[in-house]
């Protein structure tokens, strides 16, 4: 008896979203010496890649393709899932969403040149998407810097918990 090659099944929770992200996030080295994440073209994943795809596109918000947000999807998954597995209890989408801005946090840079690097990558990262985050404050560069990235951070942890959970069976 002959058997095909072994592939994913689709899962069932956000928790099995997740690890399958993580579990399909490859990291490639350029001849450069630089490295970029993407999504394994191993046909184990076959059975959802389009959805695994279609997701981190959403998660580019409209930045694609971009090394940062490839890196951005791999941390938040991971960081995601560090947070619900230390809990015995199945998470739902608003156990996440609760966690996210602090793993956006940790996440964001602390260097200043590496948020100013960031924020010349794209012009559209120097504008809020919720300007109430910095109405009538007067912080410094890099807090603002840092401010936005947190909040592009958390904006794309909530585009991988929302799609995702819009893949749970009913």
């Amino acid at each position: 008896m002959t058997t095909g090659p072994k592939t994913v099944a689709r899962p069932a929770t956000l928790e099995g979203w997740l690890q399958a992200l993580t579990g399909a996030m490859t990291c490639t080295h350029r001849p450069n010496g630089t490295s970029y994440w993407h999504l394994s073209e191993a046909a184990y994943w076959e059975p959802i890649r389009d959805d695994l795809s279609a997701v981190c596109m959403a998660a580019h918000r409209e930045e694609f393709p971009n090394d940062w947000r490839w890196e951005a999807i791999n941390d938040l998954a991971n960081q995601l899932l560090v947070w619900s597995e230390a809990d015995s209890d199945v998470w739902e989408a608003d156990r996440f969403r609760d966690v996210s801005f602090s793993i956006a946090d940790d996440l964001a840079d602390h260097g200043t040149c590496q948020l100013a690097a960031w924020l010349s990558d794209h012009a559209g990262r120097a504008e809020f998407e919720d300007p109430s985050l910095v109405e009538g404050l007067t912080p410094n560069l890099f807090t603002l810097m840092r401010w936005r990235q947190c909040e592009e951070l958390q904006l794309m942890a909530e585009v991988l918990i929302s799609r995702f959970e819009d893949l749970l069976p009913d």
